[in-house]
């Protein structure tokens, strides 16, 4: 059993290594740098791009990736001494080729990991079955003619979204007319606005003479606050203004503050028996009347 297992061992061992072999053998037969140098030149000096097509398929080959036949190519990008080539082979995906002058080649890609060939970055090269070669330039009138035609065959769901978004828009401005008509409209109806009339500022005074007069009846019970004997306050203000209160906090107030609240009113004066030594006149609500002898 054990001389069994070593034969299959030692059959599998041989035949790996003639494969392996027979690789070597075959690389060894391609000339890389030729191979480089063959597609560079032949790019720099204007080559017909069916021999540059076979080529890049050598060059491909050679780095055991599979291409039965160029279908198109693209010169991406050319620096100093280097060129990057997009290659595209019948049923693969895309590949990547360099090239150098010194005979530097290297292909990559062959895994989705390239963009797509794009005319706008560089001509794409077509070449079909019969080796006839097709120029896909960067064409203004041809990339009007592939819009109008994408736009022409887009898909359902390119035209719900746009339904979609037609109407949004139409419902905004829909209700945002309904609500300027509702405003307006509201404006239009609307009462014009009456001015209220201001409360008629109550106000009780004395002249000036009868204000003395006062003082001089009255007791001092506080800075700038005086006390008659019928019970009338009378606080000076910063002013200088005299004004009359039936409660001495409110003449504090005033002396202090300068608030005027709760000032003695036309009613309360002519409850108070209030007498003076001449005719002196006295100023209340406005109009004028004699003060009682």
């Amino acid at each position: 059993m054990t001389s069994l297992v070593r034969a299959v061992f030692v059959f599998l061992t041989l035949g790996f290594g003639a494969h392996g072999a027979m690789a070597q053998n075959r690389t060894g037969d391609i000339d890389s740098r030729q191979i480089a140098l063959d597609v560079y030149s032949g790019i720099n000096r204007g080559t017909e791009p069916a021999t540059i097509a076979l080529k890049l398929r050598e060059a491909i080959e050679l780095f055991r990736y599979r291409c039965t036949r160029v279908t198109d190519y693209q010169v991406f990008t050319q620096r100093p001494n280097i060129t990057d080539i997009k290659v595209k082979c019948s049923g693969d995906p895309l590949y990547g080729v360099t090239v150098a002058s010194n005979g530097f080649v290297s292909v990559y890609g062959g895994n989705s990991i390239l963009a797509p060939l794009d005319r706008r970055d560089a001509v794409i090269y077509s070449l079909d079955a019969e080796g006839e070669v097709e120029d896909s330039g960067f064409d203004i009138e041809r990339i009007k003619e592939e819009t109008k035609s994408r736009v022409m065959l887009g898909s359902e769901y390119d035209y719900m979204y746009l339904a979609g978004m037609l109407l949004v828009i139409l419902a905004m401005v829909t209700v945002g007319a309904y609500v300027f008509i509702r405003i307006f409209k509201k404006n239009q109806s609307r009462r014009p606005r009456r001015r209220m009339k201001p409360m008629p500022k109550f106000r009780v005074g004395f002249a000036s003479d009868v204000k003395d007069k006062l003082i001089e009846e009255s007791e001092e019970i506080g800075q700038f606050v005086y006390k008659h004997k019928s019970g009338l306050y009378i606080a000076i203000g910063g002013r200088g203004k005299r004004r009359l209160f039936l409660s001495a906090f409110w003449a504090q107030m005033y002396v202090r503050h300068n608030t005027h609240f709760f000032e003695a009113s036309e009613d309360a004066l002519a409850k108070l028996d209030i007498h003076f030594d001449d005719d002196a006149e006295i100023v209340a609500g406005g109009e004028e009347v004699r003060a009682p002898n």
